[in-house]
């Protein structure tokens, strides 16, 4: 599934400053045997990390967006389900 990120469109960093860019999707790899997907949490001070996790491994966070930067995120959150 991936995980699809909603940025802010009035933001600071050059790089985000075309319209095409305020979205930022990172998509789950599958090769051959060995699979890595990406998942989300936030932060309680609204800081979003994007975690990579490979099959039988520890997560590892793989980018951090600043509360101020995003404003919606899709897909499959870490955690614990209930």
């Amino acid at each position: 599934m991936g995980v699809f990120i909603k940025l802010v469109e009035n933001r600071p960093p050059r790089e985000y400053a075309e319209r095409g860019v305020a979205d930022i999707s990172y998509a789950d790899i599958t090769e051959g045997d060995s699979e890595t997907v990406y998942e989300y949490d936030v932060l309680p001070s609204g800081t979003l990390r994007i975690l990579q996790v490979a099959k039988g491994e520890a997560p590892v966070v793989h980018a951090i967006y600043a509360p101020g930067l995003w404003f919606r995120v899709e897909g499959q959150w870490h955690g614990n389900a209930e």
